[in-house]
């Protein structure tokens, strides 16, 4: 029986257990409630021995909107209902949620037997969830910025390599959704002002190219008009108190193709190595829109970005020509041994497919911290610790104007028209990728550790 079979529309049995009617209904409060829920529906979980039950009672949790709960029914799934993890994992790997589909991705990684029953619909997801052809997953040419993306991309490989699920799986591959589906707070305080200028999008011409840098750019200079940036990436401190106010007020500030019952709360909220002065990470494409409403701000587009990273010269690092690792936090500041700047994409990617989130002693590092990280405008951390979202549509260039907000977040996983920009490379990213020229793309419901961002106001907002 399946996870759908298993759960329906239709009220529950009345045989649930209290706990499992709990943890259905609830939808907001605090994290200690959450917590005092969770706990008692999953001591439930342990103690029911009849099998259907057990599946309905699986099934509310993994359908929860709230993805702590998604990730610990999964891991319930895993190890009380063999039947049905399979089916479990293959959904979690769709998950718009990093923090979910992490463990599902370990799940895969670390069961044979899981791998077996449960390939065909791991195999679906995980192409959905790349958005590339077997090809391009072979040869690891995609956008994989993620440790994430490393993972699934090794799940991924490890499927197609068996033909007979492979043929069998891409001969039954949807076709693909079409691209037409297409008070204020403000202060300037903590912004720094970038003039109008032209900008030089991309490397400069002779200038000897990374497997880093983007393709060529089909218009490759352009004129930016004037406008403000935060000097810093918005904090986890600072995001907070805006989804505390969301709490309080309500979603006055949300970004109207918003999903339903979106909750704001960045998905690093409950880990403890992510303090109130280090860059916000875990948040979506809506949520970041809707913070910077919050502020009576705006993301960047991804030419102002670069603008205020490179400067009038188009330099290459906010901070001048060469790499300099003591001024930016990247893969070299994890792991020592592994950043070096000769590491080529395929190593880079092995060594993320083998790197454990959960075991890091460290993702983010404070902002503001690292001397001489700054840009010629007086912008600072551009290139490390998180790439930034921005409000430009990754394949064409053109601004950002999602219309999805019917769609359930899961069913945009590899949609072209739903990837957004993201600028600037993370903790997780090679000095190739620590630039001020490398981009990329990512669906905007994504919530990653290694995703945060910043706000713009144009100049005419900023008089207004």
């Amino acid at each position: 029986m399946t996870v759908t079979e298993q759960f329906s529309t239709e009220p529950p049995a009345s045989d649930i257990p209290l706990e499992v009617l709990r943890i259905a209904g609830w939808t907001d409060g605090t994290r200690a409630e959450r917590d005092a829920l969770l706990g008692g529906y999953l001591r439930t979980l342990e103690q029911l021995t009849d099998s259907r039950l057990l599946g309905e009672s699986l099934a509310v949790g993994l359908l929860h909107d709230t993805p702590e709960i998604r990730r610990q029914a999964l891991a319930a799934t895993v190890r009380l209902c063999p039947e049905l993890a399979a089916e479990a994992v293959g959904w979690a790997l769709a998950d718009p949620d990093e923090t979910v589909r992490g463990p599902a991705l370990a799940s895969l990684a670390e069961n044979p037997a899981l791998r077996s029953a449960g390939g065909s619909s791991a195999l679906h997801a995980l192409l959905a969830v790349l958005g590339r052809s077997p090809h391009q997953i072979a040869a690891g040419a995609g956008n994989y910025v993620t440790v994430a993306d490393a993972h699934a991309l090794a799940s991924a490989r490890t499927l197609l390599a068996d033909p007979s699920l492979a043929a069998t799986v891409l001969d039954e591959l949807p076709v693909p959704l079409s691209a037409d589906r297409l008070p204020s707070r403000l202060s300037l305080d903590g912004m720094r002002h970038v003039p109008a200028g032209r900008l030089r999008r991309g490397p400069r011409p002779g200038q000897e190219r990374s497997w880093g840098d983007p393709a060529e750019a089909a218009v490759d200079e352009v004129m930016v008009e004037g406008f403000y940036l935060d000097t810093c990436p918005v904090t986890n401190d600072e995001y907070d108190a805006f989804v505390a106010d969301v709490g309080e007020h309500g979603h006055l500030w949300c970004h109207p193709d918003e999903p339903r019952n979106t909750d704001h709360t960045r998905s690093t909220v409950d880990d403890p190595r992510c303090a109130g002065d280090q860059p916000v990470a875990g948040v979506s494409w809506y949520d970041a829109v809707a913070y910077a409403d919050w502020c009576g701000k705006r993301l960047p587009t991804e030419d102002e970005w670069e603008r205020a990273a490179r400067g009038d010269d188009h330099r290459r690092y906010p901070w001048g020509a060469e790499f300099r690792p003591d001024r930016v936090r990247g893969l070299h500041s994890v792991l020592p041994s592994d950043g070096g700047p000769d590491l080529d994409r395929q190593a880079w990617l092995r060594r993320l497919a083998d790197l454990r989130v959960a075991e890091q002693p460290a993702l983010t590092g404070p902002v503001n911290a690292l001397p001489g990280d700054e840009s010629p405008f007086g912008v600072r951390d551009m290139c490390g610790n998180v790439w930034e979202w921005t409000s430009t549509r990754f394949l064409d260039g053109l601004p950002f104007q999602p219309r999805f907000g019917t769609m359930d977040p899961g069913d945009l996983s590899g949609e072209w028209s739903a990837e957004v920009s993201v600028r600037g490379g993370a903790w997780t990213s090679p000095p190739a990728l620590l630039t001020a020229v490398s981009r990329a793309g990512k669906t905007l419901v994504t919530r990653s550790p290694e995703i945060g961002f910043r706000c713009a106001v144009g100049e005419s907002g900023a008089l207004g």
